[in-house]
């Protein structure tokens, strides 16, 4: 929180959380919306395919950030088919978490 309140003395109202998981993810940004409705967060840091759902169903959630849509191995040989693939799935994720 000490840092949510230096971020909006500084007049900016969006925030990146990181290492989202770690710091209690899901349960973190729930506890944080009450008395920081007007604050946005991009969690990064433990978000995947199997919990990126829940964490942009939160309404504090503006975006997520995840290493495995681009994984290093796939950079170096040029594998655009295979991050193009994640980004298409991850892309209907997003709908489905937001519709």
């Amino acid at each position: 929180p000490s840092e949510v309140e230096a971020a909006m003395g500084m007049g900016l109202t969006t925030v990146k959380l990181f290492p989202a998981e770690v710091v209690g993810g899901v349960k973190m940004l729930q506890a944080l919306y009450g008395p920081y409705r007007g604050v946005k967060f991009m969690p990064t840091g433990g978000i995947s395919p199997q919990n990126v759902q829940e964490y942009l169903s939160q309404p504090n959630v503006i975006a997520c950030g995840g290493s495995w849509l681009c994984p290093e191995k796939d950079l170096e040989a040029g594998n655009w088919d295979a991050i193009t693939q994640r980004a298409k799935e991850c892309m209907d994720l997003v709908r489905q978490a937001r519709s």
